[in-house]
């Protein structure tokens, strides 16, 4: 096992997309050259998830002089607004402040993080429920030509939600953000009819939703 035909002399990686093989290498240390047999797979797959940009790693050994591994990259998901723009994935974790495609993004403020760095988790579990519930709405069509994009994290226990177009607003529980959804998909038919003049649907209720039309008084379903 100690023979020179045991040295790695590849190391071969797969499954990354915006991260390249370069930054990778230098990202895990020196390996070509190590006998295949002292490496600790385990220490380079920790190395790698350490990465801010990598969400999984697993490494393993392909005889006699090959070392490959699996990795699989953390998706931007957002912008957030904290001492400056950052990108997010859809767990909170922060990922870099320049992506290519970033400005496509929804935006999220209001979320008050200190000490944090890339690869830090800024967003509790009522934020990840309010990111998920702001991707279904936006599969509802009353939304499919202005999507929401904005979102502001009032507090703890209340989300504002608005659309590109700033005029339609949606506040919710992030506690109670399953019923919500299911209650206005009942709603639909109702608030679709005048959904041009929407002004704002309020989720935050746990039996009931209100629907307030710009020239019109609230209403509640």
């Amino acid at each position: 096992t100690q023979s020179p035909r045991f040295n790695v002399n590849e190391m071969n990686l797969v499954g990354q997309k915006r991260l390249s093989n370069e930054e990778l290498n230098s990202w895990i240390g020196p390996i070509i050259g190590e006998n295949i047999f002292q490496l600790e797979l385990d220490k380079i797959s920790q190395r790698l998830v350490e990465h801010a940009w990598v969400q999984s790693a697993s490494a393993r050994r392909v005889f006699p002089q090959g070392i490959s591994v699996e990795l699989k990259e953390r998706t931007p998901f957002a912008k957030v607004q904290l001492d400056q723009v950052y990108v997010m994935d859809n767990y909170g974790v922060l990922l870099g402040t320049e992506v290519g495609d970033a400005n496509k993004l929804p935006t999220i403020t209001g979320i008050k993080a200190q000490n944090f760095k890339l690869g830090s988790n800024v967003a509790n579990e009522e934020i990840i429920r309010g990111l998920k519930m702001m991707h279904s709405l936006n599969q509802l069509a009353m939304f499919e030509n202005n999507q929401i994009d904005n979102v502001h994290i009032n507090s703890r226990s209340r989300i504002t939600f608005s659309t590109h177009n700033r005029d339609t607003k949606i506040y919710m529980r992030p506690e109670i953000a399953r019923e919500s959804f299911k209650n206005l998909v009942l709603a639909l038919d109702a608030i679709e009819k005048k959904g041009q003049d929407l002004s704002y649907i309020d989720l935050s209720f746990k039996n009931k939703i209100v629907v307030k039309h710009r020239k019109e008084v609230k209403r509640e379903f």
